[in-house]
């Protein structure tokens, strides 16, 4: 991860328990791949609902899975990496960020795979004076650890997918939720034509969705004068997915008023869809 990411993250989210949505953008994801994921994790866990995009799609090639990797090593893996997670929130949401970077390598080198060491986190049961309730010890996490492994091992040599951005993203909230004492509330947003984001929720076509596609209500940027039947077929058999106009949440201030351009910069919105979002911004 490039250095100063980490901060990046928690900077942008000291605000956080002051507010209640916000939104991030995967657009600029090939200059720092794990930042939109970690801030959507950190800022879940602060109880924050966050709205994400697929703009990513693309631009990043998974190089490298875990099981691939150590089924080629063998016995013999002196390039495993142990990596020790802080009893923190910053420690679990930094350990999936480094998981994620792994599979992408950095500056075009291959990393070394990661071995987790959870056992500084608190085990299940123990009090939590922060956050209140009782820890759900390290079981999440590690859940969590391993079902983004089984997404990614089965995409390396693919380019990174609006539906695999999806999967990270839905896949972080559940694991937000299993923690206890906290809801996660997420969006996605796809784009018009890519069918396959459409299937999401379709879990005839994507039944492994069903354990934690409804994490996300999912919404496509829709173009006024577009062809919305495949939309609708899809509306009709599962209720999703929604519709947002992108285009008229920048031009419009509100819809009654005339074109202003006030919100120009606006990339999405929160969870609700009531509100306009540029990238990192909290409402």
């Amino acid at each position: 991860m490039p250095r100063g990411s980490h901060k990046q993250v928690h900077q942008k989210n000291l605000a956080a328990a002051l507010n209640n949505c916000a939104f991030v953008s995967t657009e600029d994801i090939d200059k720092d791949l794990t930042l939109p994921f970690e801030f959507l994790m950190d800022a879940t866990m602060l109880g924050v609902g966050v709205g994400f995009d697929c703009k990513g799609a693309g631009k990043l090639t998974i190089l490298v899975g875990i099981k691939a990797w150590r089924d080629a090593q063998g016995p013999d893996r002196n390039q495993e990496q142990v990596y020790v997670i802080e009893d923190s929130r910053e420690g679990w949401v930094h350990s999936v960020g480094a998981l994620l970077q792994s599979y992408f390598g950095s500056e075009g080198t291959l990393l070394p795979t990661l071995r987790f060491d959870y056992s500084h986190i608190r085990k299940a049961g123990e009090v939590l004076k922060t956050y209140g309730g009782k820890s759900s010890g390290p079981g999440p996490l590690m859940e969590l650890h391993k079902a983004l492994s089984a997404c990614l091992d089965k995409e390396v040599g693919q380019k990174l997918s609006s539906t695999v951005i999806t999967d990270v993203f839905n896949l972080i909230g559940k694991c937000v939720i299993g923690i206890g004492n906290i809801r996660a509330a997420e969006i996605a947003f796809g784009e018009e034509g890519d069918e396959a984001f459409l299937d999401l929720k379709d879990y005839e076509k994507n039944p492994h969705r069903a354990a934690y596609g409804w994490t996300s209500n999912n919404s496509v940027f829709a173009r006024i004068g577009m062809d919305y039947t495949k939309i609708a077929e899809h509306i009709t058999k599962s209720g999703e997915p929604g519709l947002a106009w992108l285009e008229n949440m920048r031009h419009y201030g509100r819809m009654g008023d005339p074109r202003n351009d006030k919100d120009i910069k606006v990339k999405g919105g929160n969870p609700c869809l009531e509100q306009s979002l540029e990238s990192y911004e909290l409402c």
